[in-house]
């Protein structure tokens, strides 16, 4: 038995309304012979629909309206709850069968699979749209994650309290970047993607002040204009970066990715900070010099208070 087969005997009265007419009209709608049968009260047909082309367009309190053309040209109003779930039983069994809907979505799958191929092929493309998904908000938990894992040196009180007085005598600002000393980093000093700095313990044996300051400064530099980021995207790879694109999570087991070598607008940021201090930029002019950029700089001399920090920070951290 069919759907329509069971409810072939099942009649209801209804509300017709028909384009051009200026009130609706009482019918009697029954099922035929895959249609939808409308015959007035002295049972003269009316009109027919076919049931697969018929379709719910709305509701008027407990009344379903339908109609069966997309102008709809003819509307068809009914209160019956018997006929409302027949004709949605029947509709339901004449929709296409779902083989065709799986094919529909493989063919959607496919295109997909081809759209995220493409997207391999081109890594630029690939760390630009993983750059723009990355908000500030992402890049604060990787760093703090990040720095967790770098093995944190001068844990004690004085010597975080040392760092936060030199990072708030280097950056003037309402919230300056933390600094942190860490045991066996691979870069002497290094910015992570928030703009915090991991200083190496092994820098505060290798750099005068004026060095570490200028090096800190120029990491510092490379973050804002976006380096550390960049760095980050790219050491996940292609497939890598298109991962997190996709699930917006970076992957566990992710370290700081090495810093790149420091642009032209790095190095003049990093200058103006300096300048702006009174601290000298002559080491950020060797180190500009030797990558091809020319810095001409007036000639200063580093505060008397940043000599002091500094030597307070070796003498802490050598204990």
């Amino acid at each position: 038995m069919t759907a329509i087969d069971k409810f072939i005997r099942l009649e209801a009265v209804g509300w017709w309304f028909e384009a051009g007419r200026q009130e609706a009209r009482e019918v009697i709608v029954s099922f035929g012979d895959a249609t939808l049968q409308i015959t007035s009260l002295k049972d003269v047909p009316l009109t027919h629909w076919s049931l697969r082309a018929t379709k719910r367009i709305g509701t008027r309190g407990e009344a379903v309206i339908y109609s069966a053309d997309p102008e709809q040209h003819e509307v068809l109003e009914i209160e019956d709850t018997d006929m409302i779930r027949a004709i949605s039983a029947v509709t339901s069994a004449l929709t296409p069968p779902p083989a065709k809907r799986k094919t529909r979505w493989l063919w959607r799958g496919a295109g997909l699979a081809l759209l995220l191929g493409a997207l391999s092929q081109s890594p630029p493309l690939i760390y630009g749209l993983a750059g723009l998904t990355t908000s500030p908000a992402r890049l604060a938990e990787v760093s703090v994650s990040l720095r967790e894992k770098a093995g944190l040196a001068c844990k004690g009180w004085l010597g975080q309290r040392t760092l936060e007085d030199m990072a708030k005598a280097l950056f003037p600002t309402e919230v300056p970047p933390e600094m942190v000393v860490i045991d066996g980093l691979d870069t002497l000093v290094q910015a992570l993607p928030n703009g915090d700095i991991l200083i190496s313990k092994q820098a505060l044996e290798a750099y005068s002040a004026h060095d570490l300051m200028t090096q800190v400064m120029a990491a510092w530099a490379h973050a804002q204009n976006g380096g550390a980021k960049s760095a980050l995207i790219k050491s996940l790879g292609p497939v890598g970066a298109l991962r997190y694109v996709i699930s917006g999570r970076f992957p566990s087991g992710l370290t700081a990715a090495m810093p790149a070598h420091l642009t032209a607008e790095d190095y003049i940021l990093a200058r103006d900070q300096l300048l702006s201090l009174g601290v000298s930029p002559d080491s950020l002019q060797r180190q500009a010099s030797a990558h091809g950029f020319g810095l001409p700089l007036p000639q200063t001399a580093l505060p008397e208070f940043m000599l002091a920090d500094y030597a307070k920070l070796q003498g802490i951290c050598a204990e």
